[in-house]
């Protein structure tokens, strides 16, 4: 079990993102999170909150289950998920994804890239909206 500082680093470091874009997603400084990540300082519910819901956790992964005790499955889905949203091209199934399941996601992603192998203009990365 690591502290909340070595969760947050661990996060942000699974989700690609350096102190700044995390600090940006979450609404503090580059310098606080620093703090944050080296246990100078606590941070409070909200931004508690707020790293869950960017790293679509539970809170309680933030303070103190740690990465490590997600179960293969969910660790599993976590990286799915971060990969789609980090990619422009899967953004919209990032969005889709948010309370699917493993298999559910697994398979989406499959039949997108079996569509975008078939079909090079299947998606093009822009929102169809």
């Amino acid at each position: 079990m690591g502290s909340i500082g070595q969760n947050i680093r661990e996060l942000r470091e699974l989700a690609g993102k350096n102190q700044e874009e995390l600090a940006d997603d979450i609404g503090v400084n580059r310098v606080t999170l620093s703090k944050y990540e080296s246990d100078a300082v606590v941070p409070g519910g909200k931004i508690i909150a707020r790293l869950a819901d960017v790293f679509q956790v539970s809170s309680d992964i933030i303070l103190g289950r740690g990465i490590e005790a997600l179960s293969k499955e969910d660790r599993e889905l976590w990286e799915i998920r971060n990969a789609a949203r980090q990619d422009a091209e899967r953004r919209i199934l990032f969005m889709l994804a948010k309370n699917g399941s493993s298999k559910d996601v697994k398979q989406v992603v499959a039949l997108i890239d079996a569509l975008k192998r078939t079909n090079p203009d299947f998606y093009d990365g822009d929102d169809p909206a």
